[in-house]
């Protein structure tokens, strides 16, 4: 299960770190150059239909630019991924916080972690039902539980309500020496597809976390 959850295929592929500054979101780009991000009446980020995220455009003093018609300039930059102002973290899709602590891999997007506690979060999109992923989840944990027996390893299926609709989710936990992890999968359909977030942590740390609560800040758009 260990080495599954290591090889999920991230969708996201660049992350875009910010900090906030008078109330607006200042990131840099890979050259240096700092922009502000647009956003949109709902205060959601703008991707155009070539995927490039849209953002105003800086003078010398970090102040937006103004055209001749006194218009604020923007532009469009390349962007495949996700945005990050303080623990929050926003894709063209949803946005979420992460748990305290926590830390962003900026080599490898989409994957957040706590050395501390052993813990890691890994996101992934597949465009297939997600009967089809529970369903392998489900057969992999009663595997599990017949490999390292009861007295070690138990698992429960069970449902999470994020934004008043309910959502599947397993969790096991075992003892073992081979495998000391507490594991947790949030299955959320979207659009053809399903969103996985998969969770573990070491078992002596399981408390520390609580990653219902984590999951429950994902607000899809």
């Amino acid at each position: 299960m260990l080495k599954k959850l290591s090889a999920v295929l991230l969708i996201v592929i660049t992350i875009i770190t910010l900090s906030s500054c008078s109330g607006d979101d200042i990131f840099t780009d890979e050259n240096g150059s700092e922009y502000i991000i647009v956003r949109d009446s709902e205060g959601n980020i703008v991707i155009n239909d070539s995927n490039k995220l849209q953002v105003y455009t800086l003078n010398e003093n970090g102040k937006k630019q103004k055209s001749d018609s006194g218009e604020y300039i923007t532009r469009f930059i390349e962007f495949n991924g996700q945005v990050v102002t303080d623990r929050t973290v926003e894709t063209a899709e949803m946005r979420f916080d992460i748990p305290k602590y926590f830390s962003v891999d900026t080599e490898n997007p989409g994957y957040f972690y706590y050395e501390p506690y052993g813990s890691e979060i890994f996101i992934s999109y597949y465009n297939e039902d997600a009967e089809k992923y529970i369903a392998a989840n489900e057969t992999n944990c009663e595997n599990l539980l017949e490999s390292f027996g009861s007295d070690v390893f138990s698992y429960e299926k069970y449902s999470v309500k994020i934004n008043n609709t309910e959502y599947t989710a397993f969790r096991h936990s075992c003892t073992s020496s081979e495998y000391y992890k507490t594991a947790y999968s949030f299955y959320i359909p979207y659009d053809t597809g399903v969103y996985i977030f998969d969770c573990n942590i070491d078992t002596n740390c399981a408390k520390k976390v609580n990653f219902d609560k984590f999951i429950k800040t994902v607000e899809l758009k």
